[in-house]
């Protein structure tokens, strides 16, 4: 007798675009992305969590970023521009000049990137970009084009007290005055949208959903808290009661003091939800699926003061619950399919129940299983769950058993059946092989592995360390790595364990139609 599910088993990797390999300093959606997509077509693995791919502030944190909703020009590739006859090859050259092959240095490929865009627009002669026009974006030129006018300072140290406060005046007054500057920053936008588009259509035809993430916070320095301040308690200097973060844990003894405004929760709920829904909505467009961050301050939040240096001190308050998710549904419709709820942390009874009476799926994290927290052990695991040998916040898979203490090691080990010598890591290593056996017979419906874990890759390949503040995000994968991995023994072990089936039902299908001619709404 078959089993009726919910939800299809399937697996993923977790690496952010970043961390490509390639020759301009940091991975870019080009002939990279499309052959890892293919590699995880052929191990059979069926989605690829990215994490945000929106653009980032001057902080490097996909989970900090100037606008909400659009794209990291950084991502934009290269060798796109000189197929679109945008760019020359000498210009190619000069934006490979200096680049690392080890790590992202985005200090240097953001300003070079930067020139190659401007080179790009100085030669465009088609003005579809023009037509690129989503809810988002005049907001967003407006703020960058202000923000690159005074050296990417925040909006609230910005020198022109007029425009840090808004005024309309002096707002329509500068945007009379740079036209062309803001018609660049579109055409930016719009070339990611292309991008984005053509790598979305390939991983569709090879069965690959694209998982990505929304931070529940945005950064305070940001489009959206400059051009919406009521709705994030901000005051026209930049000060703000109340900011976000989590309290002591596992990852900081001082907590974790993040620096994002929180929301105007109450005004939000009066205006039924629609910012947060054009949120959505516009996550979904993006991605096949989103993984909804710190899903728990939906049901209670961690308000920190204004100002604060770490997060000891702090207080829970009652979030926005459920009529929340009752006005997503209705105007988005069922999203248990579409939205995993990032259950991690400090979870309670109302978490538990938020999750329940949402209809999402949670996450379950297999390191913290083996760390005294009995809901992380695979054996625990329900349908209605993602899990993960380890997040983008954790160490190493490998890093992590040479962390444990001999005790737990050993309980560990013997949990998965390991006997070998459990030091040996690189790609394909028994230890790694034995811990993605155990997660992927689990009945987790999802099972997302990082990509250094799929390596056998020690500490020194992290990604994050939460709290922080410099030297994350910079980790990049090696030319040919991927062939390093044994593709057969990983798809023979989706198809003991039935991951194997294509996750087709979460992506729209594009139609056939010439690639480079994208439509948009007047």
């Amino acid at each position: 007798m078959l089993l009726k599910r919910v939800y299809p088993r399937s697996s993923g990797v977790l690496m952010p675009i970043t961390s490509l390999h390639g020759a301009y300093g940091i991975g870019v959606l080009g002939a990279e992305a499309r052959e890892f997509i293919s590699f995880l077509d052929d191990a059979g693995f069926r989605s690829w969590q990215v994490l945000p791919v929106e653009h980032t502030n001057m902080c490097n944190s996909p989970y900090k970023c100037v606008s909400a909703f659009a794209g990291e020009p950084m991502l934009i590739d290269p060798d796109l521009l000189l197929e679109m006859e945008l760019v020359t090859l000498e210009d190619i050259e000069k934006r490979k000049e200096g680049c690392n092959n080890h790590s992202v240095e985005y200090e240097i490929i953001r300003e070079k990137q930067w020139e190659l865009l401007q080179a790009a627009f100085s030669r465009n002669t088609d003005e579809s970009y023009l037509k690129f026009n989503p809810f988002w974006m005049e907001e967003y030129v407006l703020y960058i084009a202000i923000a690159h006018q005074f050296e990417f300072k925040a909006w609230y140290d910005w020198p022109d007290d007029k425009l840090r406060c808004h005024d309309k005046a002096a707002v329509n007054k500068f945007k009379q005055d740079n036209a062309e500057k803001l018609k660049f920053y579109r055409f930016v936008q719009w070339l990611f949208d292309i991008s984005w588009r053509k790598l979305r259509a390939f991983a569709t035809e090879r069965g690959i959903s694209i998982v990505g993430d929304m931070p529940i916070y945005v950064a305070e320095n940001s489009a959206e808290v400059w051009g919406n301040r009521e709705l994030f308690n901000a005051s026209a200097d930049g000060h703000f009661a109340a900011i976000g973060g989590v309290p002591p844990d596992y990852f900081t003894p001082e907590g974790q003091c993040w620096g994002n405004p929180i929301y105007n929760w109450k005004m939000l709920k009066d205006d039924d939800y629609k910012w947060w829904i054009l949120r959505v909505k516009a996550s979904l467009e993006r991605y096949d699926v989103v993984r909804l961050d710190h899903f728990r301050a939906f049901d209670s939040y961690y308000s920190i003061a204004g100002g604060s240096v770490n997060a000891i001190k702090g207080k829970w308050l009652k979030g926005p619950g459920m009529p929340l998710f009752k006005a997503l549904k209705k105007e988005l419709g069922d999203l248990h399919l579409r939205i995993i709820a990032e259950d991690l942390g400090d979870i309670g009874e109302g978490v538990l129940d938020l999750l329940d009476k949402s209809n999402l799926r949670g996450m379950r994290v297999l390191q913290f299983g083996f760390l005294g927290e009995e809901m992380h052990l695979p054996h625990n695991y329900t349908e209605a769950c993602v899990a993960y040998t380890g997040t983008h916040d954790n160490t190493t898979l490998l890093a992590w058993v040479f962390s444990l203490t001999p005790e737990d090691r050993k309980k560990a080990l013997f949990y998965t059946g390991f006997e070998g010598d459990w030091y040996i890591g690189g790609p394909n290593c028994d230890l790694v092989k034995a811990f993605m056996r155990t997660l992927f017979m689990s009945s987790a419906s999802l099972a997302i592995v990082p990509i250094q874990d799929l390596l056998g890759y020690g500490a020194d390949t992290r990604i994050n360390v939460p709290g922080t503040p410099s030297g994350n995000w910079r980790f990049r994968i090696r030319e040919g790595v991927l062939y390093d991995i044994d593709t057969a023994w990983y798809r023979e072990l989706h198809e003991a364990y039935f991951r194997i089936d294509p996750v087709t039902e979460f992506a729209e299908t594009p139609e056939k139609k010439d690639p480079w001619k994208i439509e948009y709404e007047e």
